[in-house]
């Protein structure tokens, strides 16, 4: 697999990533890709939802959603931003809260297999 492949398989914007924010260099958006990885917040996003942390939800959806941006992982950005908005209108149904969370987990799981092969 290589770089091109997020951007078929996920929809990331891969090449305005590479120039915008890499300097054009494939290995150090890869870099870059692989510390999601090992990125622990969609876990405590989800710990948060557990515990009914309104606050903890809305500050790790919206670290993903700029780490996401940042990477040009555009979909997923927008997931997360979507759980961002819905917390800060203050949407507190679990059920809801929990089918976001697990829709862009799903995505971020698609997006994580895909990097791992990178």
């Amino acid at each position: 697999m290589n770089i091109w492949d997020l951007e078929r398989i996920t929809d990331a914007d891969v090449a305005t990533t590479l120039e915008e924010r890499f300097m054009g260099s494939e290995a150090l958006y890869v870099r870059f890709l692989k510390k999601l990885l090992v990125d622990d917040n969609y876990g405590q996003l989800k710990e948060a939802l557990l515990r009914g942390d309104a606050k903890g939800i809305e500050l790790k959806a919206h670290t993903l959603k700029g780490v996401c941006a940042t990477l040009g992982l555009t979909e997923l950005s927008d997931k997360f931003s979507h759980l961002v908005v819905m917390v800060r209108a203050g949407e507190t149904d679990e059920a809801k809260l929990r089918a976001h969370i697990e829709d862009a987990g799903s995505k971020l799981r698609q997006v994580l297999a895909v990097i791992q092969e990178l």
